[in-house]
């Protein structure tokens, strides 16, 4: 972790959680160190959220928590703060960093968390119950073309045991989980969803395959999509904002986050800008 994000995450947690003393101590300094530490601590915010890491790291906090409540990559405008009656979709949920806070703020709305991994459901689970959140459905299910198919999903492990997706490091455990699909059809019909004011995605280069299976009534009934984009051999990241251009989406980018909305929902219908890299 370079020295300029390590102050930003430093002045991020003490504005923010209330036990960032020892999250910062034993979740950068040590660890930068290679030192085998204490299990993770719970994520203790000051305003009253509590969200549980995976165990055996620091990857909830070091990259979702500087992530998603520092940097706030899903607040790209102020169009994508989430109001209190939004439905919104999580897809790739992980263990709850987006799907709570959502649930929270979302306090008339619902949340739909799509999570197909064992081990970061339970995490979203306990966390959704910590949190006394009634209006999360988790679906442990993957988003694929065609419901009721099996798909080998390859996770790996840090020295530590801390559950990770992605590319594998070098000699790293490597194990593979079988993940049961669920079309976006299905995703709708299973979460009760009748508009989605707000989409979420974060699925390691299969929105490739959901976009081109997703039909059009459904794109009908989502306002806004924000998401993690991601190179996939055969395939073109500028695909993802030409599919959203033609369903009559606003696109805009930046780095590896797309986001976009239909443009009835802005006050003046001009097109997103993207922040400066």
């Amino acid at each position: 972790m370079r020295i300029l994000k390590r102050l930003e995450l430093l002045r991020g947690s003490i504005g923010l959680l209330s036990n960032w003393r020892e999250l910062f101590l034993y979740g950068v300094v040590l660890r930068k160190w290679g030192v085998n530490v204490q299990e993770p601590p719970v994520l203790r915010f000051r305003s009253g959220l509590e969200l549980e890491m995976a165990p055996g790291g620091y990857g909830g906090y070091t990259i979702l928590f500087h992530d998603l409540f520092i940097r706030k990559d899903y607040e790209p405008t102020p169009e994508f703060v989430i109001r209190p009656d939004w439905t919104v979709l999580d897809i790739g949920a992980n263990m709850g960093f987006f799907a709570c806070p959502a649930a929270a703020l979302a306090k008339e709305g619902r949340v739909v968390a799509v999570e197909p991994l064992r081990g970061y459901v339970d995490i979203l689970r306990r966390n959704v119950s910590r949190n006394k959140l009634s209006n999360i459905v988790v679906l442990h299910q993957a988003a694929t073309p065609i419901s009721g198919e099996r798909i080998p999903m390859t996770v790996w492990y840090t020295k530590f045991g801390e559950l990770k997706t992605g590319t594998p490091r070098k000699n790293a455990r490597v194990a593979t989980e079988i993940a049961s699909g669920l079309s976006m059809v299905d995703i709708f019909k299973e979460g009760r969803i009748e508009r989605c004011d707000l989409m979420k995605i974060d699925i390691e280069g299969a929105e490739y395959a959901l976009f081109d299976s997703t039909p059009d009534h459904i794109w009908n009934r989502i306002d806004r999509v924000i998401m993690e984009t991601h190179s996939v051999s055969g395939r073109e990241v500028a695909e993802l904002g030409r599919a959203l251009r033609a369903k009559g989406f606003q696109v805009a980018e930046s780095q590896d986050l797309l986001w976009s909305m239909k443009p009835q929902l802005t006050a003046e219908p001009a097109p997103l800008v993207s922040p400066a890299t």
